[in-house]
């Protein structure tokens, strides 16, 4: 985050206080702001299998979640969870309509999109290699 597109998010932003445990998003519920974590860290996970959860990944102070939220209001594709006290900025959609269009706020958010897209395929390539090599099937066989 550049101090320039926290400027620009500043006027739209609330602050939202968490407890440790404290969950801000739920996987499956209706989704539609952004996220900036200011203090504090928070955990990304996805549901499985039942009650069985995989973490995606731990967000610190500068991490942001919730983009595709802003340009794709929907429902939300994983939980986020304060591991600690945090405090959070939340920009509701409403308040980005004007910001997507000023340069610094588009280009963090398309990098921070791009990083996001690079991690989720990094991830299904390993679980489709898992799941081969569990079923003991050979990659090169067709």
């Amino acid at each position: 985050m550049n101090e320039s597109w926290l400027d620009s998010l500043a006027p739209f932003a609330t602050e939202v206080h968490l407890a440790a445990g404290q969950v801000v998003v739920w996987e499956g519920l209706p989704q539609d702001a952004l996220f900036i974590v200011l203090h504090g860290k928070l955990s990304v996970s996805q549901s499985v299998r039942g009650e069985l959860e995989s973490v995606l990944a731990e967000l610190g102070p500068g991490a942001s979640f919730g983009e595709l939220a802003v340009f794709s209001p929907g429902p939300a594709a994983a939980t986020v969870t304060a591991e600690e006290r945090s405090v959070l900025w939340r920009v509701e959609r409403s308040g980005m309509d004007g910001l997507v269009g000023e340069p610094d706020v588009a280009w963090a958010m398309l990098k921070s999109l791009a990083g996001k897209v690079r991690m989720a395929n990094a991830r299904l390539v390993e679980a489709v290699r898992w799941s081969l090599e569990s079923a003991a099937v050979d990659p090169g066989e067709s």
